[in-house]
C-alpha cells in the first residue's frame, strides 16, 4: 500500500484557486485524513484542480470522498473541485457512482481550470430539523439563502420556500419527528425533499400523489400539501420502515 502524499502549487500568481496532486492509495483507513485535507484545500482557496491520474481507490465506496469534502465546505459555489486525468478504474467508478455529476472530471488541467467556477450537473445541500416550532421558518430561510447562491429567483424561490415550509411543519406538527432536508438542482428541475421518522400512523396518512384530491376548503388537515402540490412541477411520497419522504420538483 502506498500512503497518500499531495502536492499544492498556486493555480496562477495572482493567488485564488489551487492546483494539487494527490498519489497513493485510498483506503477506508486513509478516507478520513484525504477527505480533511480536501475539505481544508477548499475552505482555504475556494477552487481546487486536483490530479487523480496517480491516486489508486481501493473500494468502490473511495470515491465519495470527493463528494464528502464538497458537502463540508457548503458546494458549489462556496467551493469549486475539478478533478483531472483519472485513471480507468477510477474513471468508472466516479462515473458508475455518479459523483461525475456533482465533481466535474477534464482530461487535462488547462480544461478543468477554465471551467472550475462553473456549475456541475447536480449540486445538492442539506440540513436537518429538531422538533421545534421554530424549525420551519428556519428552513424557509435557509432554503431562501440557498436559492439566492444557486442562482434561483423569482417564482422558483417563492415555491420552495412554501413547499419546504409546508414539509417541516408537517414533521414538526404531525409527525412530531426530526426532519431531514435533502435539496438538489440538476439540469431544468429543483427538488426538494423532506424525510421524518415517523413510524406510526401518520406516515400512512399521507396519499400517493396519483391518487391524492386537494382537500375541502373546511378541513383541517392536507391544506399543506394542497399548497406543495399547487407550486410543484410534480411530487410524491417514499415510504420507509421508520416514516417517510415527501418530496417536490419545480422546474427552473
Amino acid at each position: 500500500m502506498e500512503k497518500l502524499a499531495w502536492e499544492v502549487r498556486p493555480a496562477s500568481p495572482s493567488g485564488g484557486a489551487v492546483m494539487a496532486t494527490v498519489r497513493g492509495d485510498l483506503d477506508r483507513a486513509a478516507r478520513p485524513d484525504f477527505v480533511a485535507t480536501l475539505t481544508d484545500l477548499l475552505l482555504a482557496h475556494h477552487g481546487v484542480v486536483l490530479d487523480v491520474s496517480h491516486l489508486v481507490p481501493q473500494h468502490s465506496s473511495a470515491v465519495h470522498a470527493f463528494t464528502e469534502a464538497l458537502t463540508r465546505t457548503g458546494g458549489w459555489p462556496r467551493a469549486c473541485l475539478a478533478l483531472v486525468a483519472p485513471e480507468p478504474t477510477l474513471a468508472a467508478l466516479l462515473t458508475a457512482s455518479r459523483v461525475a455529476d456533482e465533481v466535474p472530471v477534464y482530461p487535462d488541467a488547462a480544461h478543468a481550470l477554465s471551467h472550475l467556477a462553473d456549475r456541475p450537473r447536480v449540486v445538492r445541500e442539506g440540513w436537518r430539523f429538531d422538533v421545534d416550532p421554530h424549525a420551519p421558518g428556519r428552513a424557509r430561510s435557509y432554503i431562501r439563502d440557498l436559492c439566492r447562491r444557486w442562482g434561483l429567483e423569482g417564482e422558483v424561490r417563492e415555491a420552495a420556500e412554501i413547499v419546504i415550509t409546508e414539509l417541516v411543519t408537517n414533521a414538526v406538527e404531525h409527525a412530531t419527528s426530526p426532519s431531514v432536508v435533502e435539496v438538489e438542482r440538476h439540469g431544468d428541475a429543483f427538488r426538494v425533499a423532506v424525510r421524518d421518522y415517523d413510524a406510526g400512523r401518520t406516515g400512512h396518512d399521507v396519499p400517493e400523489a396519483t391518487t391524492w384530491h386537494a382537500p375541502p376548503t373546511s378541513s383541517p388537515r392536507g391544506r399543506g400539501l394542497a399548497m406543495v402540490a399547487a407550486v410543484s412541477h410534480t411530487w410524491g411520497v417514499l415510504r420507509h420502515p421508520d416514516g417517510k419522504t415527501v418530496w417536490a420538483e419545480m422546474a427552473t
